[in-house]
């Protein structure tokens, strides 16, 4: 009798056992590439590999940072705040290709961008959204968050640290985690924020199930609580589910398969601390976290990747490190006392990427040209290129677009034409023609602009 379950998570009968074999050459790989130190031990890429599943210092030093990160903020007395992001209902239907929830004004609930990615046209030509397509989403909704008026005016006032972990639903689909710090007297105004942000239906019921009546009091929800007795250890513990347990455990199971086949970050921090890559760089001379991080907040410090170099400057001792391409250097009162490693020039090599952007046409297809979204065009831009449209090389479903766009900003007047029904237009000569009739020229609207901010 043959056995038909499939794996959990969404993934596929194979998906398990070909991220296995990705993890099992990463390792042999590292394993088998060897290196001499400048002081003369021999050592393999795994010596001194810090890989997620395949090092054993990667927990560590997860747990290094987020302890530190928490030190951080109560040193500054902000209140830890706990909170659950989940997606759409319709976002769910998108990743099973249903789209019998669509409507043309969810294309404006979606990123439409270079960082993370052209969803709305993706949505606009009811192609299935993925695991990696949603997890952009979440990203998106965080940034729009963390843009919020609440959120900048706190930011103006002190440093706002967060850690944000992803984990799937049974079904696949993803949602998050979000352990943030905010001074106490922002958290009910930044509530309001989030439900704004987040306004996915949520299950009341849970709220009761899983709050306590002070909780419930307070006007917290399951979604938004701030009275946790251990926030740290309560976000830890679906940071750590996530990765293999490297000691005792030799094969990845299902989670761990769904992030690795889905390219799905685990876990990502604010960036209060000083940043993984250089912290990793100054290890050698200097491994509290957290005093390296007050001198980037209290002291003059400065770092490039692209560089290769640090210099952390404490002023009250009198030390600083200092590091450039391989050499290291600690000086104390202005005088070298310490310096190893070797200054080595590295070459530049300049990448061939070229970034394509999407542009929605009337026969659901998608073109790609370098000019940036209309959609992200302020109001003058925007105008300026609706005028300018040619309805005969754009297409009747981008003008439509492009005319709905201007409509919801009172640039222009008119009726929201819908994108669906447009493309039974474009065989009719005559409909065209009433389409051409409603484009407004740009001297019919000085008068108006006159009127609009900008």
């Amino acid at each position: 009798m043959f056995d038909f379950t499939f794996p959990k998570y969404g993934l596929g009968r194979y998906d398990v056992e070909n991220a296995q074999k990705k993890i099992d050459k990463q390792k042999d790989f590292q394993k088998n590439s060897l290196f001499v130190t400048s002081n003369g031990t021999c050592k393999s890429l795994l010596d001194v590999s810090t890989s997620a599943n395949i090092s054993e210092r990667y927990y560590a030093q997860l747990v290094n940072k987020v302890n530190t990160l928490q030190q951080a903020m109560t040193n500054l007395n902000l209140m830890p705040v706990f909170l659950t992001i989940t997606l759409d209902g319709w976002l769910h239907d998108f990743y099973n290709g249903d789209y019998s929830r669509y409507h043309d004004d969810l294309l404006s609930k979606l990123p439409e961008n270079d960082k993370y990615g052209y969803l709305a046209t993706k949505a606009f030509n009811h192609q299935t959204f993925d695991v990696h397509d949603l997890y952009m989403v979440l990203r998106w909704q965080w940034d729009k968050f963390c843009s919020t008026r609440t959120f900048r005016k706190m930011r103006k006032e002190t440093k706002i640290g967060y850690l944000f972990a992803v984990e799937p639903h049974l079904s696949g689909v993803p949602h998050a985690h979000v352990l943030l710090y905010v001074p106490f007297n922002y958290l009910y105004s930044l509530q309001v924020e989030f439900e704004k942000v987040f306004c996915a239906k949520r299950n009341t019921t849970q709220d009761d199930e899983r709050l306590t009546p002070e909780q419930i009091f307070n006007g917290e929800t399951n979604g938004f609580q701030w009275t946790l007795t251990n926030p740290v250890g309560y976000v830890l513990k679906y940071v750590t589910k996530s990765f293999m347990d490297i000691k005792n455990q030799t094969q990845i199971d299902e989670l761990q398969a769904w992030y690795i086949k889905h390219r799905i970050v685990r876990f990502t921090t604010s960036h209060t601390l000083i940043p993984q890559w250089v912290y990793n760089k100054v290890y050698p001379l200097e491994n509290d976290w957290l005093y390296l991080s007050d001198l980037n907040l209290n002291a003059m410090c400065t770092w490039s990747a692209e560089d290769d170099y640090f210099i952390f400057e404490d002023e009250n001792s009198g030390k600083t490190l200092q590091y450039e391409k391989g050499l290291y250097q600690y000086f104390q009162d202005g005088v070298l006392a310490h310096e190893f490693g070797e200054f080595k020039e590295k070459e530049n090599i300049k990448s061939s990427r070229v970034d394509y952007k999407p542009m929605l046409r009337s026969n659901r297809e998608v073109s790609y040209n370098y000019n940036k979204s209309p959609l992200n065009f302020g109001d003058w831009e925007l105008l300026s290129y609706y005028n300018a449209l040619d309805i005969n090389v754009c297409g009747l479903t981008h003008y439509i677009l492009i005319q709905n766009e201007c409509i919801k900003r009172d640039l222009v007047k008119g009726a929201i034409q819908s994108l669906n029904e447009c493309t039974a237009f474009t065989n009719g000569i005559d409909e065209l023609g009433e389409y051409l009739d409603n484009k407004k020229m740009f001297s019919e609207f000085e008068a108006h602009l006159d009127g609009v901010e900008f």
